[in-house]
């Protein structure tokens, strides 16, 4: 047991280390130090100086990440590679807006209100690609992606006619009411109340996942749905609810941006957090704590991407997105070095015994 738990950990580990060695190769090319460029990403995606300590812009950063990547993550738990976490995450995001925009009521009734159901309206856009698996089989990833292209214009569509604010250049909706602002730790960091709802989802997730019978159900159904199914789990139903659940969690990362961001929708805001979801539960081995780091660590090499190599390098932003689309390019092809993998931990741990 020891063992396959260190080869699962040490799996990913080499994909990131495989990506960073990819990555470096890529940028002596350029003809800027590999090594000033890691150490820019490290200073200005996790460092603690400045007005604004860029670590803390890498946590709220990291926020969305962890919703989208757990609803990912409960998709791979009950065997569905669902792709669907976008749209879900813009339907959520529209009705925020909207709501916020448009409600009238006390801000700790209308908060809540606005959150849950920004929650439920994602819900139920998640329901349909998940009926559409269980009870029709559609393939799951056309369906999804599908899905993801109408919500999308969905949004392009509200925000250029019925939700727009102004007649500028850029179509957007109204900003929503001030006091429906949700708290910010740190003023301009984007780290404030939804980092710690989405650590408490986490935290919930894990606790259900691995001590309830609920959750020994969802990874019965997703290890063998067969012998799940002989052995009285309704298979069915477990993948509906679950898939569902993960759809409100995508829109709950969506309305909470709007929330505690952004303030309002606008052309373009959906930016592909649903899909990046999908990389950290990959890179996060489907576990919550995995969700966790990785989402902080995706979202520190953007920072400093976006804040060190191109303002202090001259060196394209675009290098943190290739770097981590190498470090899951190496995740994808783990079969390929997997036995050099095991072979190296075999070896280490036969050294220890000699030399015990």
């Amino acid at each position: 047991m020891k063992r396959v738990r260190a080869i699962t950990l040490a799996m990913p580990l080499s994909a990131i280390f495989l990506g960073i060695l990819a990555s470096m190769f890529l940028i002596a090319l350029t003809g800027v130090s590999p090594f000033a460029v890691l150490k820019t990403l490290v200073t200005d995606g996790f460092g603690l100086s400045g007005k604004v300590a860029p670590l803390f812009m890498t946590l709220g950063t990291s926020t969305p990440l962890m919703l989208t990547g757990l609803a990912a993550m409960l998709g791979f738990k009950v065997g569905v590679f669902s792709i669907a976490q976008e749209g879900q995450y813009v339907v959520g995001a529209v009705i925020a807006a909207w709501l916020g925009a448009s409600l009238d009521l006390p801000a700790f009734i209308a908060v809540p209100l606005i959150l849950v159901l920004s929650m439920m309206a994602a819900a139920l856009y998640g329901l349909i690609p998940a009926l559409l698996r269980v009870k029709l089989g559609v393939n799951e990833i056309i369906s999804s992606i599908m899905m993801n292209n109408i919500a999308t214009f969905m949004l392009e569509y509200l925000v250029a006619f019925p939700l727009r604010a102004d007649a500028g250049q850029k179509a957007q909706s109204a900003v929503i009411n001030r006091d429906y602002w949700l708290y910010q730790f740190i003023y301009g960091s984007r780290w404030g109340l939804s980092f710690v709802i989405a650590v408490l989802l986490l935290i919930a997730c894990y606790f259900v996942m691995y001590k309830t019978s609920s959750g020994y159900k969802i990874r019965m159904v997703g290890q063998n749905i067969n012998f799940a199914s002989y052995g009285g789990i309704r298979s069915d139903r477990v993948t509906i609810v679950t898939l569902t659940v993960g759809a409100a969690i995508a829109g709950l990362a969506g309305s909470m941006e709007v929330l505690g961001n952004y303030h309002r929708i606008m052309t373009g805001f959906s930016s592909g957090l649903g899909f990046d979801g999908l990389s950290v539960a990959m890179l996060g081995l489907s576990h919550p704590v995995g969700v966790f780091i990785v989402a902080i660590l995706l979202a520190g090499i953007r920072q400093g991407a976006q804040l060190g190599l191109q303002i202090s390098l001259s060196v394209p932003r675009e290098l943190g997105a290739v770097l981590i689309a190498l470090v899951i390019l190496f995740v994808a092809i783990s079969d390929v070095y997997r036995p050099y993998v095991e072979k190296l931990l075999s070896s280490r741990k036969n050294k220890k015994r000699r030399e015990g």
